[in-house]
């Protein structure tokens, strides 16, 4: 699989570089191919995956939005829960459907959990969670709704 990452920020696309970055707007220009993003991450700090890879539980209703047909699916970053502190945090958790995006939480490491929740309109597909640390790059996980 083709991975092109927005050297403005941070955006992953997979398969093809888009005319412009669906997360900030950057032109297809500013993409960069890597296709080895995840499998460097984990080289580089192989015991960081008990911290990284995004753990993902699907809810086939919806709590929040009763009144209409929801999955939710809440994200946790890490088996053992990311630290959220100023010199090491998560920035960003980016979905997928499909391999298509359709969300960004951004984040801070000032006064947030390395966590979140998406109230999901499709309740079929593959879905698929990449993360950004700060100093540990970008690690992925998926699964099927």
């Amino acid at each position: 699989m083709k991975i092109y990452i927005c050297q403005k920020c941070g955006h992953i696309e997979f398969n093809s570089a888009p005319d412009n970055c669906p997360v900030c707007w950057a032109p297809k220009e500013s993409f960069k191919q890597n296709d080895n993003i995840f499998t460097e991450s984990a080289a580089k700090s192989p015991e960081a995956a008990v911290k990284h890879i995004p753990e993902l539980k699907v809810v086939k209703s919806c709590g929040l939005i009763p009144e209409e047909s929801c999955t939710d699916v809440m994200i946790r970053i890490g088996a053992t829960l990311h630290p959220m502190i100023e010199t090491h945090f998560i920035k960003f958790i980016d979905a997928y459907i499909d391999y298509k995006f359709i969300e960004r939480i951004q984040l801070t490491p000032f006064g947030v959990s390395p966590a979140g929740c998406l109230h999901l309109k499709k309740d079929t597909g593959n879905l698929t969670v990449v993360e950004n640390c700060n100093i540990h790059g970008y690690w992925m996980s998926s699964v099927a709704l």
